[in-house]
């Protein structure tokens, strides 16, 4: 609907410059009547409803007037909705938006185009326009080539060469005024007429070979050997080093990119492990060698000799014989001969060979090879038990029945009685090394030495008496356990006295102990030094506290003086350099402002006063001739020379005044660092452009190197200018800068420059 009403507008636009052919100049209203559209449509839900009568424009020529508005108007929201639809695209959003908003049919247009361009940018297919006409062409090729804002925009005005507001390039348009371009690298910003750098990087834009990394500039970027660090890899799309978390398998490696395991091409990339007369065929995670000629089942070919020899599957271990037998290599094949062991091993299938048979005791092993029980009583006879017991056996063992039953502690006797066993004295007990075994009837004991008890598992264990709490011994003493004792010791610090308590020993009675100061504490000492000095690493003797060496001879930000520190035995003391003054704190410094105490001494007439960091400055202000002296808003450090007179044309075409501005800085300032700024008139029928320029930069010390008006930045907008110091320039030196402001009225024409001259006074490095 919107492209209806424009083509509709443009042929009533068309009529209205034929009907001015004839009967008036269309050209003095369609500058300003097209700006007010271009500004109505970022206003204005519609482009239809501008209010009337417009101002400043003859009844004559309103319909006209509006008829441009609206054309622009239009135009505007077509290219907006478009670059709308192209970020939304970008955005990885849905190309939606309702029929009833304005440009709904250009948002959708431009977004789906933008989305094919990503397809055929992801797909890596050249750029190559569709033939799908503009705007979806341009958009197409932006976002497959990776522009993701367009580098040309559109702003009314009148020329270039008029009106130049962009950064970069200018191209005048018959249509629409004027377009901004900006070159290879940049983009165009949101104000449509400053250019951004395009981080080619960031973008996937930059081609760098593999193993490099690629580092944005100003307009381009530059390829580096970088070597990524472990557990990151390069991205081939933007060459920067990323980190990924994902572990791919075997045969697989990780995509940066789509963030996938992607099979490895073994073959491809010449990394398998085929032999001379194999080709190679990938698989997926893995690879297979297949033989290029055929010599049969159990033949392999031999390179050298061309030959096909016989492949031994027994040593090479590709034969199917089980573990009940072994291999036997013939020609062309292999033979499986059933194994045999010889007695006492048995052959285990799961190892596929002969071991030895370990019977537990007991046991003992058979012709196949299994364990069976050993009949001890029929084997030994009567020497297991004695003449009172009966041999039984059981299996893996036996046991001796007495023919009387005794209870356990007793033995038989031959009467067929029973008798107490004397464990200590035969050693059948089962006490330890450091027990005493002390026999009783049917049992005996395990006896513990003193200071000793049992555990649960019936050993000896030793008692810790110092657990039993702290009245075992005596104050400011400690219980030192032992193996069946304790013993108490005095801390560290006392002895034991005649009461068999501790006493406190005072090492500060002891002469020459301490340096200084001693301080007697319960069971110790320590030495203290005097303000001023601190302890040496003995803890006993003191130095002297260097703080000019300890906390820096000057403050900067964390010294201990502003200027220069001299170290007194105990104490310091602080001196400032000439020109500065020591402040009440009797650490720091302050300038002293000759100019403000009228201590500087400056004889010319015309030379004001500059105060400087540590000094000041009386440059002489003189105004060109025609032109009288002012003080520039009341400051001390500005002074104006204004033009008498302006009613002459050569006069405003020159300069219409100038301003000399005096600012004193230290080398070491803060970059960026804000210098001066300089606004026009916010009148909308003035324009301004602005130009830096270096005069003189004077170095007052050799070794230095002088200042450039790279240094500095100008930050410039339509009324406004700023320039800021960039880089550090080294002092002491005096630099001499000139901004110009030159004056345009889109009626007037060219109105004059103003112009205003900075000098700056840039002194060493200022810690104070």
């Amino acid at each position: 609907m919107l492209e209806l009403k424009m083509r509709f507008f443009c042929v009533s636009l068309l009529c209205l410059l034929c009907l001015y052919a004839i009967k008036g100049d269309l050209n003095g209203i369609f500058g300003p009547c097209c700006h007010e559209g271009v500004q109505w449509s970022s206003t204005s839900y519609r482009c239809d409803n501008y209010p009337t009568p417009i101002d400043n424009i003859s009844d004559s020529d309103q319909a006209a007037c509006l008829s441009v508005i609206e054309v622009c108007c239009i135009k505007q929201t077509q290219l907006q909705t478009c670059e709308d639809g192209k970020q939304t695209a970008l955005d990885n959003s849905v190309c939606a938006i309702r029929d009833a908003d304005p440009g709904a049919e250009q948002f959708r247009e431009c977004c789906h185009c933008c989305q094919l361009g990503l397809v055929s940018r992801m797909s890596e297919s050249t750029c190559q326009s569709p033939d799908l006409g503009e705007p979806c062409d341009s958009k197409y090729r932006e976002c497959c080539q990776g522009l993701e804002t367009s580098n040309i925009s559109y702003i009314e005005t009148q020329s270039c060469e008029l009106n130049n507001p962009c950064e970069q390039r200018c191209i005048d348009n018959k249509l629409t005024g004027i377009e901004c371009q900006c070159y290879d690298g940049y983009h165009l910003a949101t104000d449509l007429i400053s250019c951004e750098d395009i981080d080619e990087c960031a973008q996937g834009l930059a081609v760098c070979a593999t193993g490099q990394r690629c580092v944005n500039t100003r307009g381009h970027f530059t390829c580096t050997a970088s070597q990524c660090p472990a557990g990151s890899q390069l991205n081939p799309i933007t060459s920067q080093c990323e980190s990924y978390v994902q572990q791919c398998g075997i045969g697989f490696s990780y995509n940066t990119v789509s963030r996938t395991c992607e099979d490895i091409n073994e073959c491809g990339l010449g990394i398998d492990a085929c032999g001379t007369g194999e080709r190679c065929e990938n698989a997926v995670g893995s690879y297979v060698c297949r033989r290029e000629r055929h010599c049969g089942t159990g033949y392999t070919l031999d390179e050298s000799s061309q030959s096909c020899i016989d492949n031994d599957e027994c040593t090479l271990g590709t034969h199917n014989c089980n573990g009940g037998y072994r291999c036997q290599n013939v020609q062309g094949s292999f033979r499986c001969v059933q194994r045999t062991c010889p007695e006492g091993y048995r052959f285990v299938t799961a190892k596929g060979e002969c071991v030895l048979v370990q019977c537990p005791v007991g046991l003992k092993s058979n012709e196949a090879g299994n364990c069976v029980d050993i009949d001890e009583c029929e084997e030994y006879g009567l020497a297991v038990c004695n003449r009172h017991q009966k041999c039984v056996n059981t299996r893996g063992s036996y046991y001796c029945r007495n023919f009387v039953n005794c209870p356990p502690g007793y033995e038989p006797t031959e009467n067929n009685g029973c008798h107490d066993i004397d464990e200590c004295y035969r050693g059948t007990h089962k006490c330890g090394i450091e027990q005493q075994c002390i026999n009783r009837q049917g049992t005996y004991f395990c006896q513990c030495p003193r200071g000793m008890r049992h555990d649960t598992s019936g050993r000896c264990m030793d008692v810790d008496e110092c657990s039993y709490g702290a009245t075992i011994c005596p104050s400011n003493s400690k219980c030192v356990n032992t193996v069946g004792s304790y013993k108490c010791d005095c801390i560290d610090g006392l002895v034991s006295d005649e009461n068999d308590g501790c006493t406190d020993v005072n090492e500060c009675e002891t002469e020459g102990v301490c340096q200084q100061s001693c301080v007697n504490v319960l069971g110790t000492f320590f030495c203290s030094c005097s303000r001023g000095y601190q302890l040496r690493d003995d803890k006993r003797s003191c130095e002297d506290i260097d703080e000019c060496t300890q906390f820096g001879n000057r403050i900067g930000r964390s010294g201990v003086c502003g200027g220069k520190c001299i170290n007194l035995p105990g104490s310091y003391r602080c001196e400032c350099p000439d020109g500065w003054r020591l402040k009440p704190d009797g650490r720091s410094c302050e300038d002293i402002n000759e100019c403000k105490e009228h201590t500087a001494y400056c004889t010319h007439s015309e030379s004001i006063c500059i105060n400087t960091r540590g000094s000041y400055k009386c440059p002489i202000v003189r105004c060109p001739e025609g032109f009288v002296k002012t003080n520039a808003t009341g400051q001390q450090n500005s002074i104006r020379c204004k033009r008498v007179s302006t009613d002459c044309q050569e006069c405003r075409r020159g300069i219409i005044s100038r301003t000399y501005n005096f600012l004193s800085f230290a080398t070491n300032v803060i970059v960026p660092a804000p210098l001066f700024s300089m606004t026009g008139s916010r009148l909308i029928d003035k324009f301004y452009t602005w130009d830096l320029d270096l005069i003189s930069a004077r170095v007052l010390k050799t070794g230095i190197l002088p200042a450039v008006v790279q240094d500095f930045s100008l930050e410039k907008s339509r009324d406004f200018a700023r320039v800021t110091l960039i880089k550090r320039i080294d002092g002491p030196q005096d630099v001499v800068l000139k901004l110009s402001m030159n004056v345009t009225s889109y009626y007037k024409g060219f109105e004059g420059i103003a112009e205003s001259r900075i000098y700056l006074y840039i002194t060493e490095e200022d810690n104070n």
